[in-house]
């Protein structure tokens, strides 16, 4: 008999953390039970012989060795082994809430066909609540919940075998590759599961290690950021437009979209490794992006503010870096810059 959740484990240099995660796994207590595929992803360290210890001393551990191939590839390898009605994943540096899974299959019994969905802590003595309950949501909700950082990721997620394990994760990408999968996935339900829902579990299900990942903008710098997340970008505003999310849900959801990239070229200037009037051609070419100019026009006719706006529709480079370098380091002047900014509209544009 199968179990009733598999959770997929890609491995990569992984050796100080690997018991804590299969640990927070195998310990969890679910009807039906449950197994665990770790994906050695050709790690140079120890993991790979830590993952076959587990596997060792629990039937319910399997191991898949593969030259590295990167995350994507290593998920896709744990869902061809995968063998359950539901999957889970999760990253080899994090762990599971002890009784995660109860909770997640709890608002799938309860809300049949649903989208399970649950809330993350980084706070590792932050207590998941002893009966956690589901709000549901109907699909054109998918703006709000992307926007509360519900969507992006994988592993805060209850898949259906049948359907997950019919896609894959996209190896082109090196950054956002998570979010194409979740809309593909999404995508399916719309196509295969009439009237499904979002049920978002209200508690922190899942431990998320934010200090070793150095995936983030602020810490890992991407030289195809810019080129990269427009892509991503017109998937999930494909998506809205299909589930048909409300106008003054993509409001907000555009202003992020356009802090997305303004920031990504501000890092340009501020830390790619070619000399400083290269990198102010790479950032002058994002500037004129064809999808980011689409993005000013959508939002010039939703009458919709950022303080990025301006800087980025002039083309001011200097102005850019400007209101992101304050930002980012909290000074008053971002303050004054949006201000300036929204009274150049004479209060005619739609802000938070």
């Amino acid at each position: 008999m199968r179990p009733a959740v598999c959770v997929v484990v890609p491995v990569y240099k992984a050796e100080r953390t690997i018991d804590r995660c299969v640990a927070s796994i195998l310990n969890q207590k679910v009807p039906g039970g449950v197994a665990c595929v770790l994906v050695d992803d050709g790690s140079p360290d120890r993991s790979g012989a830590l993952c076959d210890a587990w596997a060792a001393r629990d039937p319910r551990v399997q191991v898949v060795h593969k030259a590295d191939g990167g995350v994507s590839s290593a998920r896709n390898a744990g869902l061809d082994r995968a063998d359950a009605d539901y999957i889970v994943f999760l990253d080899s540096d994090d762990a599971l809430r002890p009784g995660a899974l109860a909770a997640a299959l709890a608002a799938r019994r309860e809300h049949p066909g649903s989208f399970v969905l649950w809330h993350y802590t980084t706070d590792p003595q932050d207590a998941a609540p002893a009966a956690p309950a589901a709000a549901v949501y109907p699909p054109s909700a998918l703006a709000r919940l992307h926007l509360d950082c519900l969507i992006a990721m994988p592993w805060n997620k209850l898949y259906d075998a049948a359907l997950a394990k019919t896609l894959r994760f996209d190896r082109q990408y090196t950054l956002g590759e998570d979010l194409q999968f979740v809309l593909d996935y999404i995508d399916l339900l719309q196509k295969s599961t009439p009237g499904w829902q979002f049920a978002v579990v209200d508690a922190p299900l899942t431990w998320y290690n934010c200090d070793t990942g150095g995936t983030s903008l602020s810490t890992r710098y991407h030289g195809d950021y810019c080129d990269i997340w427009p892509r991503h970008f017109a998937k999930l505003n494909a998506a809205c437009a299909a589930l048909g999310v409300p106008a003054g849900d993509l409001l907000p959801l555009h202003r992020a979209q356009l802090t997305v990239l303004a920031e990504g070229i501000a890092d340009i200037l501020r830390r790619d490794p070619a000399p400083m009037g290269q990198r102010r051609d790479k950032a002058a070419a994002a500037l004129r992006g064809p999808w980011l100019r689409e993005l000013l026009r959508t939002m010039r006719a939703e009458k919709n503010y950022s303080p990025y706006y301006l800087p980025v529709w002039w083309k001011n480079l200097h102005w850019l870096y400007a209101a992101a370098e304050a930002k980012r380091t909290g000074s008053p002047l971002y303050g004054r810059l949006d201000w300036l900014g929204y009274y150049l509209f004479l209060g005619r544009r739609r802000r938070e």
